[in-house]
């Protein structure tokens, strides 16, 4: 077809056995005599009426289309359907159920399943570290629940001390008090140990791996070659520096980590522009390079990457937590989902998407100030406490009146027991090991005495929030 000329085009969104449903447009063909793009892979659209002159309210604001049922069957049924790197790290985190039966959802979607060469490096490379980390969670979880036991039993010992409590009563209570905590323990444990049985760092006999070695047996697709690859960082980069989405939020991380969503899109939008198909991208990240938000929601693709997968000549874009897709795909393929599964995905993604202050949750520093007030440095609570309500400053002289110390008392070593605390939970995997400092202390003149303490400006919020939480 020569340049140049005008013809008649079935949008590539769905197949032309659909053609009933489709609208006709008109395309000029420019440069190539590729009727779909020009010379820069853009589409140059005439008009789409007999008078050549309206459009729609949808026109050119696709994204905007809330999904229907019907549009989630298209695209699972003759769509393409691609997996991010974190739907399948997750499977290390859910209970058994919500693995078979994810993993059961990826296997019944046939050749509709398609993944990104990029996904299946990011696996690879993080598999280790998501398998300890997972690992971990549940003695974490048991050591921080001791650090708790250590602190109620504390409490009632002061409490019983104020109100005279016999040594009798005093012993009974604490006695049922450490059972209860010795049990919640020990069934920690045992979950923690059952569900982790199976799982091992052998790919041979890791559950996960059999049930990702059937479900993505000729699904995924080709790496790209080093000449791409080096052309395709550098565009990335750039991407990066202007905002384009997918890939600007994490511009701070390291190695290919700041590229990594652009090399899975990009490969994306080759496997859609090749088949001309919808796209349903299934992903645990929730970031606003991905998704639309709307007063803090996710509404849908960032219109962005709606627009670059039509002018790359794929159809509509569509976007699914795990959780959704489960919840979505199980009436659509039939499948028979375990009860539980989908409120375990949920739990996982939740957690996942917990806003971390330079490294800090509110359990994190819940777990701080438990170990503070139980080794008897409820003060540093206190203190840390006020410089958060004081915008996250606090001065010497109201450190002194906090913690009722003497006018010629020094205050050197005053954040020795925080951050010896925060080193234990870097130790048990509460807090990474580039966590912020919690408090630090300031001086006015070079060394010396102290003129006040900083709570780290990434955390002030957080403790904020945990002091309201406790408060209600």
């Amino acid at each position: 077809m020569a340049a140049g000329t005008w013809c008649s085009w079935w949008t590539p969104s769905v197949r032309p056995r659909q053609a009933t449903h489709l609208a006709k447009v008109t395309l000029r063909c420019v440069g190539t005599g590729d009727p779909a793009h020009d010379v820069n892979g853009v589409v140059v659209m005439g008009d789409t009426t007999a008078k050549g002159s309206g459009r729609g309210l949808f026109d050119d604001f696709g994204a905007y289309r809330t999904a229907t049922e019907v549009d989630f069957t298209a695209v699972l049924t003759d769509g393409l359907v691609a997996p991010d790197a974190n739907v399948l790290l997750n499977l290390y985190r859910y209970t058994e159920q919500a693995r078979t039966d994810l993993l059961g959802a990826l296997g019944a979607l046939g050749d509709r399943l398609w993944v990104p060469h990029q996904v299946v490096d990011e696996f690879w490379r993080n598999r280790e570290t998501v398998i300890s980390d997972a690992r971990s969670t549940s003695k974490g979880a048991a050591q921080e629940m001791s650090g708790h036991a250590g602190t109620a039993v504390q409490t009632l010992r002061t409490w019983a001390n104020r109100v005279a409590l016999s040594d009798d009563d005093l012993a009974d209570l604490r006695d049922r008090l450490t059972s209860v905590f010795d049990e919640v323990q020990k069934k920690i444990t045992e979950v923690g140990e059952g569900e982790w049985q199976s799982i091992t760092h052998d790919t041979s006999a890791d559950p996960v791996i059999a049930g990702l070695d059937h479900a993505l047996a000729g699904q995924v697709g080709r790496p790209f070659s080093p000449e791409e690859r080096t052309e395709l960082t550098e565009l990335a980069k750039e991407r990066v520096k202007k905002r384009v989405p997918p890939g600007y939020m994490d511009a701070k991380k390291d190695g290919d980590g700041a590229v990594g969503d652009f090399f899975v899109w990009e490969q994306l939008l080759r496997a859609a522009s090749e088949r001309g198909s919808d796209v349903l991208f299934v992903t645990a990240d929730a970031k606003e390079d991905w998704w639309r938000k709307e007063h803090g929601f996710n509404r849908g693709p960032r219109p962005e990457l709606t627009a670059e997968l039509r002018r790359r000549g794929g159809g509509r874009l569509f976007l699914l937590s795990p959780k959704q897709f489960l919840e979505v795909a199980a009436p659509i393929l039939q499948l028979s989902l375990q009860a539980g599964s989908v409120e375990d995905i949920e739990r996982v993604e939740r957690i996942e998407a917990e806003p971390s202050h330079g490294g800090w949750t509110a359990a994190a520093i819940e777990a701080l100030f438990n170990g503070l007030s139980y080794e008897g440095y409820g003060n540093r609570v206190d203190v840390i406490r006020h410089a958060a309500e004081m915008d996250g400053r606090i001065e010497a002289l109201s450190v002194y009146e906090i913690c009722d110390y003497d006018d010629d008392r020094s205050l050197r070593g005053f954040t020795r027991p925080i951050k010896r605390i925060a080193g234990n939970l870097v130790e048990q995997g509460v807090v990474p090991d580039s966590a912020v400092p919690v408090l630090t202390a300031e001086y006015e003149n070079g060394p010396g005495r102290a003129s006040g303490f900083a709570v780290h400006p990434l955390l002030v919020p957080l403790i904020n929030d945990v002091a309201d939480d406790d408060e209600q």
